[in-house]
């Protein structure tokens, strides 16, 4: 199975961009997260707020361990007339240095009404606000401005279906691709927010198969998931509550069957373990080894 296909593993397994408080693993150093990353058998890893920006000092570090940059995160405000030309600059920037590091892809997440990070207000208890459809124009033409760019620099740009945002569901997943020109803007599939937005998984993996060109394997504890949905829970005190786990550890994503269909449709690239849980013990370097050997076993990769 799945023979044209790199596992590496996200940073936020040992520390949370998002959320910089100690207890969410501010205490991992990056040479900690790298170091553990290539001990526990991975090949690349993303980007992390506690790397380097400068790729002349990162990318020796790097290549000493045998990593590869797979890509990074850049939050994007398109249905936003006041912030779409500063925050498509910001994309710019991380996407030089993204090729600078040798990476090949740029993960772009829109915030306009996010529950978790439109700058412009708190949304947490409010939910998500979504697009009106003179937004979605507006979001639809900057993901392709910005797609265009990615492809223009040798790049490819990926959407990131993400709980709390504009797009969450299936339908508004298909909307992004009816919109968007595939030469252009293509998708990360995330078993972890399709599970917690009750996506069915399957028949999204299948269904988008052509656009899915990056994938994050995250599972959810189904307890907590349950407890979350009961008393209306916003995402970071989910992830806080410890929704998330790892490929391997009980949880309620079925990965056996998004390998299948993944390699029914000859998926080609990376897959990426991602799971945001801070605990003593297991130790986040455990979690990355028990991912990684349940993807080996289960996988063949």
């Amino acid at each position: 199975m799945l023979q044209s296909v790199k596992i590496g593993v996200h940073p936020i397994n040992w520390c949370n961009d998002d959320m910089t408080d100690i207890l969410l693993g501010d205490h991992y150093s990056a040479q900690d997260i790298l170091t553990q990353a290539a001990a526990a058998g991975y090949a690349g890893i993303e980007n992390s707020r506690k790397f380097s920006r400068d790729a002349s000092v990162l990318k020796p570090t790097f290549d000493k361990l045998g990593l590869e940059l797979t890509s990074g995160w850049c939050d994007t405000m398109f249905a936003c007339k006041e912030l779409r030309d500063e925050y498509f600059e910001g994309l710019k920037e991380k996407a030089r240095f993204f090729l600078d590091m040798g990476a090949r892809f740029v993960i772009a997440a829109e915030g306009t009404g996010s529950s978790c990070w439109d700058p412009r207000e708190y949304r947490a208890a409010k939910g998500v606000r979504k697009l009106n459809e003179e937004e979605w124009k507006l979001f639809t033409d900057g993901l392709n401005m910005a797609g265009r760019f990615c492809k223009d620099h040798g790049l490819t740009l990926v959407y990131h279906v993400h709980t709390g945002t504009c797009v969450e569901t299936f339908e508004e997943t298909q909307k992004l691709c009816d919109m968007t020109d595939p030469a252009y803007v293509n998708l990360l599939a995330d078993t972890g927010h399709l599970c917690f937005c009750g996506v069915d998984i399957p028949k999204f993996y299948d269904h988008f198969a052509d656009r899915i060109k990056y994938v994050h394997l995250k599972n959810i504890r189904p307890l907590v998931l349950r407890v979350v949905k009961e008393f209306g829970i916003d995402f970071n005190n989910a992830v806080k509550l410890g929704i998330f786990t790892v490929p391997g550890d009980e949880g309620a994503v079925d990965f056996q069957e998004v390998f299948r269909i993944l390699d029914k449709h000859r998926y080609e690239g990376w897959m990426l373990v991602e799971a945001e849980q801070y605990l003593h013990t297991p130790t986040a370097f455990e979690f990355a080894v028990m991912a990684r050997k349940y993807i080996q076993e289960t996988a063949g990769v």
